[in-house]
């Protein structure tokens, strides 16, 4: 049996899922530390730097929200203070392994520039999965809650044939829903078709767009226009998923007294234990790739 190496992690800002993983690697016997978190509850064996610098100086790995920012700032909305992602990596020691996901040119950059060994795990595929299943399970529980409409025998359009865009719509049909596919590549129009959905082109909506119960966007560009919008039915419930822009103007669609709920990040408020096991997995994966 491989013995565990016990290591010194730094976990720097996040939300719920990076408190479930300071715990679950603490379960595991290494040494935690914690920055940007001040909000949070902890164990006590969990420090609570009140130094970037303390919270990093001799740590094996050293781990970042997904998304890693938001325009800019660190994504650390259980901390009291803004601060900016680039400030961070300058911090950080040269040859430190920075695990996160989603980061910015200006932060590459300053990754590049410190000599860090940066993973962005948005672009590791065993996590990009994982994380789209997550959003896909947490979408479906949103639906079913918050609509007094059934699933079942409901109209359905899923904008976007991405993983998690697949992944709900796929989930949406073994619940018995009426799913339509709204995508722009004609093959993933013509894979949705070949799995028994619906699918269309954005501007084939049409007046149809009226008929839908359920629309659920997971494109980050806005591909539902103002026309399209304004013949969406007072009755359904959108439900965004896709990070800023988005699929669709918000305020215009507030302004039409439709309901909207904007949902990015899902897996952080509905499965924040999965999804830090997950982050914990690929960490341990590419770490494990590092050592051989």
């Amino acid at each position: 049996m491989k013995e565990v190496r016990r290591l010194r992690y730094a976990i720097i800002g996040g939300d719920a899922r990076a408190v479930c993983l300071a715990r679950l690697l603490l379960e595991e016997g290494h040494r935690v530390h914690s920055y940007a978190l001040e909000k949070a509850v902890l164990p006590g064996q969990i420090s609570k730097e009140d130094s970037l610098q303390a919270a990093v100086y001799g740590a094996d790995c050293v781990v970042l929200p997904v998304p890693a920012e938001r325009s800019g700032l660190l994504n650390a909305p259980l901390s009291e203070e803004s601060r900016p992602l680039t400030e961070i990596l300058e911090a950080l020691w040269p040859g430190q392994p920075v695990f996160g996901g989603g980061f910015g040119e200006e932060s590459l950059r300053a990754a590049r520039q410190g000599e860090l060994r940066l993973t962005d795990l948005l672009r590791r595929a065993e996590f990009t999965v994982g994380n789209a299943a997550l959003t896909a399970e947490g979408a479906l529980g949103l639906l079913i809650r918050e609509s007094d409409r059934a699933i079942w025998g409901g109209r359905v359009l899923v904008c976007g044939w991405g993983r998690i865009g697949r992944l709900l719509s796929l989930d949406l049909d073994a619940l018995g829903a009426e799913v339509t596919v709204a995508a722009r590549d004609p093959r993933d129009r013509a894979m949705a078709r070949a799995l028994g959905l619906r699918a269309l082109d954005y501007p084939e909506l049409g007046d149809g767009i009226g008929d839908f119960e359920f629309l659920v966007n997971t494109v980050p560009a806005r591909v539902l226009d103002t026309g399209l919008l304004c013949g969406v039915s007072e009755e359904a419930l959108l439900l965004e998923l896709a990070s800023a822009p988005g699929g669709f103007d918000s305020s215009l669609a507030a302004n039409l007294g439709l309901r909207v709920l904007r949902a990015p990040g899902l897996p952080g408020k509905t499965a924040p234990w999965a999804a830090a096991r997950l982050i914990r997995d690929c960490i341990g994966k590419v770490m494990e790739e590092g050592e051989d």
